[in-house]
């Protein structure tokens, strides 16, 4: 396949912001750690994580082969043309990511017909996050069918949120504003082609929990690109935050464990909080589920020594876990709740074809450290780390292909990378988040060796059976466990220095857009919008 644009690319690094004499440093706070709470209900993200028992994790606190191909990014392009359009597809939303005083999704009124009704409101706060709004309503407009409510901040409406119809009170969850800040709403009523708005309110959401991680500062960078407008979620410590475009936090709930990762339920109903978990067990580790409103709390009973990282889908969880010490890791899938835990996959049947990278920790057979899933192609990406391989694993457990060093016996539709060549000095040495956002295109952390390594978010183009490295970025420091790389929908790339809880935004030609710090000690996930699906693929 050639490549998309039709040359190389330079190889560029950058330095921290703090580094530029033209940096600008602007603080934004979300709270003042007060100890008050409104007396209400909220709604929390929650991620679970537990104490690390080895160096790696947050600081302080019988398989068939899919039809061949001749490369990933070939297969990658065959599930796509062959998947249906998927409404949460950034191709089915153009507008996401986008930025505006009015944010995209908001009901246009002007197609619908305008009657009269009577709507009494009420919000009060969670005690848990009080941060959210819990909205509840009734209304005299006969036969209404559902309801929505519309709400932002300084008399702004940039939100809109689904209210649960069957819900005593048509409960609704406001979610998105920060704490200590004065909120503007209003309730569409519809009925058929009919709605009615309700009168305009305001309520004040609360000041944070004492502990609460206050918001992250940010240091502009030289490009003047947009920047992502979305939100975070980010883990810090115990603490699970939602962070908006802004870096300020917009929900925070401690858990009992130290936490790597932080996602909501694909329907946008639960937050999926957990920790690092062990490293060679068959049992322990933690996943927990939370409803936003902080409340609901539970650990899911799960098979497995579940460990790194947790993804969501529609139906339900995906994670990696040993089923046994000593042995390779595995995939197991299971519904929101934990129910029907099934093994999907070992992963042995790629990660055996591999051996160890030089300048290694001394880990066991196998050691999985990240997953993600790709919706439009109902596959799976999956990271090794001392094999400086990712493996690619559709949802019904057959291997797709792999892309990294070479593997020491044959292994079906592996891909070269350029750079990973297992030695102490290469680009590519030790890897954990990634991100396969186009047929042909990844994005990776490279963390590099244990000791002494140079981390790197490095940049690829898939052609045939190589992939060539396109550009390298070392500006978000160094950090030898978690971290991540990432593109979001707007184009720009997203890199977490796990070790040093920063976080860099940079635009399209990988210079730097802003730097945040103090945001996470984890893997990072985005949402373009708090309620429904998630965007992007």
């Amino acid at each position: 396949m050639p490549r998309l644009d039709g040359g190389s690319e330079s190889t560029v690094e950058l330095r921290d912001a703090s580094e530029r004499p033209d940096a600008t440093t602007e603080t934004v706070t979300t709270d003042d750690h007060e100890v008050s709470h409104a007396s209400s209900t909220l709604t929390a993200d929650r991620d679970a994580g537990s104490s690390p028992t080895s160096t790696e994790g947050p600081v302080s606190d019988a398989m068939t082969t899919a039809a061949p191909q001749d490369s990933i990014s070939d297969t990658m392009s065959v599930l796509e043309s062959s998947s249906n359009t998927d409404p949460t597809s950034d191709a089915a939303n153009p507008d996401a990511g986008s930025s505006s005083s009015e944010a995209p999704g908001l009901t246009d009124l002007a197609d619908f017909e305008r009657v009269e009704c009577t709507v009494v409101a009420d919000v009060v706060l969670s005690k848990e996050v009080p941060a959210v709004g819990v909205l509840t309503f009734d209304t005299d407009l006969a036969n209404a069918e559902r309801a929505v409510v519309q709400f932002g901040e300084q008399g702004v409406y940039t939100f809109e949120a689904p209210s649960d119809w069957q819900a005593v009170g048509h409960e609704t969850m406001l979610l998105g504003t920060p704490f200590r800040t004065e909120v503007s709403y209003r309730v569409l009523v519809f009925r058929g082609a009919q709605v009615c708005v309700g009168e305009a309110g305001t309520y004040a959401t609360g000041a944070a929990l004492a502990g609460t991680p206050s918001g992250a500062t940010l240091s502009r960078g030289p490009s003047a690109a947009a920047a992502w407008d979305g939100f975070f979620l980010a883990p810090i410590g115990h603490y699970a935050n939602i962070i908006d475009g802004r870096g300020r936090v917009v929900w925070s709930l401690r858990f009992p464990v130290a936490l790597t990762r932080v996602v909501m339920s694909w329907d946008g109903e639960w937050l999926l909080a957990r920790d690092l978990g062990p490293f060679d067990a068959g049992s322990g580790g933690a996943i927990y589920r939370v409803r936003l409103d902080g409340t609901l709390l539970e650990k899911l009973t799960l098979p497995g020594g579940t460990h790194h990282d947790v993804t969501v889908t529609p139906d339900g969880i995906t994670y990696p876990a040993k089923a046994t010490a000593g042995a390779c890791d595995s995939l197991y899938t299971a519904r929101i709740d934990g129910s029907d835990a099934r093994h999907l996959v070992d992963l042995a049947v790629v990660f055996d074809r591999f051996g160890n990278g030089q300048g290694g920790g001394g880990f066991e057979r196998c050691h999985v450290n990240f997953v993600r899933y790709y919706h439009s192609t109902r596959m799976y990406s999956v990271s090794d780390r001392e094999k400086d391989a990712i493996a690619f694993i559709s949802t019904s457990g057959e291997l797709v292909g792999s892309l990294g060093s070479a593997p020491i016996t044959p292994t079906p539709h592996h891909v070269l990378a350029e750079g990973a060549d297992a030695s102490v000095t290469s680009p590519w040495r030790v890897q954990h988040g990634h991100d396969l956002y186009a047929p042909n295109k990844l994005v990776l952390w490279s963390n590099g060796v244990f000791q002494g390594g140079v981390s790197r978010v490095l940049h690829y183009t898939i052609t045939g059976e190589t992939a060539v490295l396109d550009w390298q970025y070392t500006g978000t420091g160094s950090s030898p466990t978690l971290s991540d790389a990432q593109r979001l929908p707007n184009g720009n790339f997203l890199a977490t220095n796990s070790r040093t809880a920063t976080v860099h935004e940079l635009d399209a030609s990988h210079s730097l857009i802003r730097a945040f710090s103090n945001m996470s000690r984890g893997y990072t996930s985005y949402r373009t919008t708090l309620y429904g699906a998630p965007t992007g693929r």
